[in-house]
């Protein structure tokens, strides 16, 4: 018989001191380095100037920070504006897990889910994996939607 291992993945909001955190997971992110986000002090931009990590949820695998969560909660329509999972933890099933969470909540809300991405960002696969479709391209970027699947 095969062994699986749990894992207690929880979300908590972003709040002071989470800076070197948020650095570590947000540098490598293609979208951010375009943005020209590059140091501490833009991790902090990040959140004050755009408002995003007001709303951000840093996710912790057994109390290890793993990834960044945002999603822009609109009425018929959630944007994920962030999901971003540490280099150190990515391929372990961490991005699956908290996107299976979103559809799950925004199936409950019975709203749709989008998200742009860079062309030729490797998580466009996970999205197209979980069900996300390509809904329009661009030179630069990939607008993918998923909707509540009818009953």
């Amino acid at each position: 018989m095969e062994s699986t291992n749990f894992v207690n993945l929880k979300l908590r909001p972003c709040g002071p001191g989470d800076e070197p955190i948020l650095l570590r997971i947000l540098k490598p992110s293609m979208a951010l380095r375009a943005q020209g986000y590059e140091l501490l002090g833009d991790v902090m931009r990040f959140g004050q100037h755009d408002g995003q990590l007001a709303t951000a949820m840093l996710a912790c695998a057994d109390d290890v920070p793993i990834g960044v969560l945002n999603i822009d909660r609109r009425p018929t329509e959630w944007r994920l504006t962030a999901l971003h999972i540490d280099l150190d933890h990515r391929g372990k099933g961490y991005g699956s897990l908290l996107l299976v969470a979103v559809q799950d909540e925004a199936q409950l809300a019975k709203v749709s889910i989008s998200v742009i991405l860079e062309r030729g960002n490797p998580a466009v696969r996970l999205f197209i994996k979980h069900g996300f479709t390509i809904a329009m391209e661009t030179d630069t970027e990939v607008l993918l939607k998923w909707r509540v699947p009818p009953r």
